[in-house]
């Protein structure tokens, strides 16, 4: 279930990534001066920019997992502490240290093979795209997305003091999932905001409107409700980095039933070949939803 905890997670950060190629959905309640098709190619030569800017940097991130019961009561809380980096659009984290403890010689050793095998599958998944291969079958693409989701209200807003653009989505009830992926896509809701002025999704709130089985329902399900947000900041005047997100799954595994919340808090933004430490940018909390 974990697996499914962080499959989710990664596949709506790639809706916030690709959101462009949804916009290429017919809108009602489009802004005036606004064409979907040149804002389309905007976004996405600004994310293929982004991606080579980011692969300069490297950062902390502070992962608090809470466990609770049916009545919301809190278990158990275990906080993570992450060394990451990006490959392409994939994040290649390391541990740190465990509830305050720094990892032991042995768990070190064990972090450096993963962090090789991470970086090995990164640079293979961008390698295969470069050449142009169909993507792995639980890979998250737009046309996925497309299929599976509904998109409308494209409109202005404001988040944080910017201008921005918002737009919803929901899932088609005639869509029919093959794989994990789809499965998610073809549950999900929410909203997406995009600043007006970078081109840059910097928000994403999207919920799981219904519940999924797994295997039929033998091994597990996610009830409905689930939910993520995401947000990104530009980080030094110079990049678009995520700044905050939270995971709220209420699960069984088995016989077994897991409410589990996850708070994500990235800091310490700075170039990965300069020893100096980057200023000008303090730890994002969680902004208000717009009105």
């Amino acid at each position: 279930m974990i697996a499914l905890t962080i499959v989710t997670a990664r596949i709506l950060r790639s809706l916030a990534c690709l959101l462009p190629a949804a916009l290429a959905v017919g809108q009602q309640n489009v802004p005036a001066g606004i064409d979907p098709e040149s804002l389309i190619k905007q976004v996405s030569t600004n994310e293929k920019q982004l991606e080579i800017a980011r692969k300069n940097y490297i950062f902390h991130r502070r992962d608090e997992e809470q466990d609770a019961d049916e009545s919301g009561k809190i278990k158990k809380t275990s906080v993570s502490e992450y060394e990451v980096f990006f490959v392409g659009p994939w994040q290649i984290e390391r541990l740190l240290a465990k509830n305050g403890k720094p990892l032991t010689d042995f768990e070190k050793k064990k972090e450096d093979e993963s962090v090789a095998k991470q970086e090995k599958k990164a640079r293979e998944r961008v390698q295969r795209e470069e050449s142009g291969e169909e993507p792995e079958k639980d890979a998250f693409t737009p046309a996925k997305f497309l299929a599976a989701d509904r998109f409308y209200n494209l409109r202005r807003d404001t988040l944080n003091g910017h201008e921005v653009y918002a737009f919803d989505f929901e899932p088609r009830p005639d869509f029919k999932p093959h794989n994990l992926t789809e499965k998610v896509l073809q549950s999900l809701g929410g909203t997406l905001w995009i600043d007006e002025q970078a081109k840059q999704p910097v928000r994403l709130e999207a919920h799981l409107s219904d519940g999924m089985k797994l295997l039929g329902g033998v091994v597990g399900s996610v009830k409905k409700g689930a939910n993520i947000v995401f947000e990104e900041q530009k980080v030094n005047d110079e990049v678009w980095m995520p700044s905050y997100g939270e995971v709220h799954l209420d699960y069984r595994l088995f016989f077994h039933r897991n409410v589990q919340n996850i708070v994500l808090r990235y800091s310490d933004y700075r170039k990965f070949k300069v020893d100096s430490k980057i200023t000008g940018f303090e730890e994002v909390k969680p902004s208000d939803p717009p009105k």
